[in-house]
């Protein structure tokens, strides 16, 4: 099946019609040099062409600057083109065509193209057609459309934000110190080839890894859910079911980063994300979202999102120069769709951790009927008027029986020092402070009435 005859080149007319865009403007690209009519064996580079010109255009680009480019720095558009035609082979029909072959009516078709993030591409390759038939399998075996399309939806986000994660890092930290040191035009390009080019075999390999890992921690989670069968009755909401969720943030991040500068904050967040990582990992709990300092975990119970949170709040007593933390959790019913969580206890949780200031790691009543023989001091604050929320909520302050030592707090950044990890130190009013940096002390002694009446001890200014 083809779209186009077997010939020794094809027309304009005929890429524009597998291309999915108008002959007219492909001859405006072709007067500027931007494309050329393909020949046969080389039609699948030609269409990918398309598409990228489309893709600048969309971006704000002429097609004119375009030329100027390509002109000037070599044939760039070309070098990803053909770099994506490797993999996809030449485009056989059109989509409508290969849903239709594969016997997907319109509407179904409808709904997996949208959710599979295919509705921008007009030509179908051969993997596309075996996609399809896949998906066509998955309906004839009894998984509705329904739930299918939630399926795809998750596949195509996550893996798209892997291939987006991994090409943006070398980008910016390959390709870009690259330029920095001097390289410029096709001698940045050909430099950059030649460090990513043995390393792409390497990349489906590692995700079929991570993703067998990834199944592995599913298949283990899934036997929960059937040994939990025996004492819970069946949901007559489809996808329901209770979490725990636990919200973790740095306490006053927005001063540490005005002051410290995006990079070293930036640092910080990197070894809080170890930090909360490895407590997720010990404590049967997954780091479901993170947005810049704010994590958001979910876990099977209360117990085990209150032993995750206690175990990051020593672990993170015991960094040097890092800022204390804010915690909330909640345990309640939520619905599963797509591959997240919706409902009123996502919510709470939120809510909850948003009311902490710093060290505080606070919990609502169903969190704490079920911390068991955790050893864990509880105190209760009462009832709250939480924002968003129409009813007050039951709040707890949760803390480990033994004493803390107090640290000193920088005035300016609120990083929590001792008098090892202070880097400078001030007398000031009677009181003794230490600050992380210089760079602090100095901003500290060029604004002292912003930062003066600070105890030194504690504050929360997120």
């Amino acid at each position: 099946m083809a779209c186009y005859e077997q010939s020794t080149t094809v027309t304009l007319d005929e890429l524009a019609a597998l291309a999915g865009e108008s002959p007219s403007e492909l001859r405006d690209w072709s007067e500027l040099g931007l494309i050329h009519p393909p020949e046969a064996d080389s039609i699948g580079a030609e269409v990918e062409r398309v598409r990228l010109i489309r893709f600048a255009l969309n971006r704000g680009y002429t097609a004119e600057r375009l030329a100027a480019v390509v002109m000037s720095h070599g044939d760039l558009i070309g070098h990803f083109a053909d770099r994506v035609a490797a993999s996809t082979g030449t485009p056989v029909c059109r989509m409508e065509q290969a849903a239709a072959v594969v016997g997907l009516g319109p509407s179904d078709f409808a709904s997996i193209r949208t959710a599979a993030g295919l509705g921008g591409q007009a030509p179908a390759y051969q993997e596309d057609i075996e996609a399809l038939r896949t998906m066509r399998a998955a309906l004839d075996a009894g998984i509705g459309i329904d739930v299918l399309t939630q399926i795809l939806r998750v596949f195509a986000g996550g893996t798209e934000k892997i291939a987006d994660g991994v090409n943006r890092l070398f980008h910016l930290y390959v390709h870009e110190r690259l330029r920095a040191a001097g390289a410029s035009g096709i001698e940045l390009m050909q430099q950059t080839t030649a460090i990513s080019e043995p390393t792409i075999p390497l990349l489906e390999p590692t995700l079929l890894y991570f993703n067998r890992k990834g199944w592995e921690r599913a298949f283990a989670e899934d036997m929960m859910l059937h040994l939990a069968e025996e004492a819970t009755a069946p949901s007559e909401v489809p996808g329901e079911l209770m979490r725990a969720f636990l919200f973790v943030d740095l306490s006053s991040f927005t001063p540490m980063t005005e002051a410290m500068g995006d990079v070293a904050a930036a640092e910080v967040v990197d070894r809080f994300s170890n930090l909360v990582r490895g407590g997720a990992a010990r404590c049967s709990g997954q780091v479901f979202k993170q947005i810049g300092d704010e994590f958001m975990l979910v876990f099977p119970d209360g117990h085990c999102a209150t032993m995750c949170g206690l175990q990051m709040q020593d672990a993170a007593a015991n960094e040097m120069r890092f800022p204390a933390l804010r915690m909330g959790a909640h345990v309640g019913s939520v619905l599963y769709r797509e591959g997240d969580y919706v409902g009123t206890a996502v919510n709470i949780a939120a809510r909850v951790a948003a009311a902490a200031t710093r060290h505080q790691f606070l919990v609502t009543d169903a969190v704490r009927r079920e911390l068991g023989d955790l050893d864990v001091a509880v105190k209760a604050l009462g009832a709250r008027h939480l924002k968003g929320l129409s009813e007050q909520i039951e709040l707890f302050e949760l803390s480990r029986h033994r004493g803390s030592e107090v640290r000193a707090v920088d005035p300016v950044c609120q990083m929590e020092l001792d008098d090892e990890s202070a880097r400078a130190r001030l007398d000031w009013q009677g009181q003794s402070q230490l600050f992380c940096s210089e760079g602090c002390l100095r901003r500290f002694l060029d604004d002292p009435a912003r930062y003066g009446n600070h105890d030194g001890r504690t504050r929360d200014a997120r």
